[in-house]
């Protein structure tokens, strides 16, 4: 087992929560990073949050948002657990569900995908994979914003986050992508795109939120 999940099942949940708000504190402003969110997100929307892990983050994004509605999925067997229960009526959970999953149950189609902090946490092998699921949904909701959170690396505060995963979270896989990188590869896989950068690398470097649409 992995040195986080190992602490955390030694902490309990309620300290456990305490000490993962505290350890997330080091690497990423959650305040922050909701309100850039929240200026890349469409009013009245509907968001997919894809991979979305323990939920904290959301809780920012909800309490700024009294119009969003969030589905949020990831392919481990717990999604949301630390999603506030104040927000519990606009939260669809659903574990063990990839985006692929996810369009081949035939659910709602969203308004925006949120993907963030786990594109370096996919293969290079499997990113056009997974790509080819959002590639999928562009092409059935045209009007799709994707929205995407993660690291620039080239900083120290980005090289600890490199570590925390690689040797805490315990991901061999781990491969930081720049924004310049992630315009490429999306293009790529999806085609031409527009893009929007919001203002979290200013405020809240390496940190960054970008916004993709046609």
């Amino acid at each position: 087992m992995a040195l986080g999940p190992a602490i955390r099942r030694l902490l309990g949940a309620r300290l456990a929560r305490r000490a993962g708000r505290w350890y997330r504190a080091i690497f990423v402003d959650l305040a922050k990073e909701a309100a850039a969110l929240d200026a890349a997100i469409p009013r009245d929307a509907h968001l997919l949050d894809i991979g979305g892990g323990d939920g904290e983050p959301l809780n920012h994004l909800l309490d700024l948002r009294p119009d969003l509605r969030i589905t949020t999925l990831d392919p481990g067997h717990t999604v949301g657990r630390w999603i506030e229960t104040r927000f519990a009526d606009r939260v669809t959970r659903l574990p063990g569900t990839s985006l692929a999953d996810y369009l081949g149950e035939g659910r709602t189609y969203p308004d925006a995908i949120l993907i963030a902090d786990v594109l370096h946490h996919i293969p290079e092998a499997a990113r056009a994979g997974f790509l080819g699921s959002v590639r999928l949904l562009l092409e059935r909701v045209p009007t799709l914003r994707i929205v995407v959170k993660d690291v620039e690396p080239g900083s120290w505060r980005a090289l600890l986050g490199y570590w925390s995963d690689r040797y805490i979270t315990g991901d061999p896989n781990v491969s930081p992508i720049s924004r310049e990188r992630l315009a490429r590869i999306f293009e790529e896989a999806l085609g031409p795109l527009r893009s929007e950068d919001t203002n979290l690398f200013e405020i809240d470097r390496p940190n960054y939120a970008v916004a993709f649409f046609r």
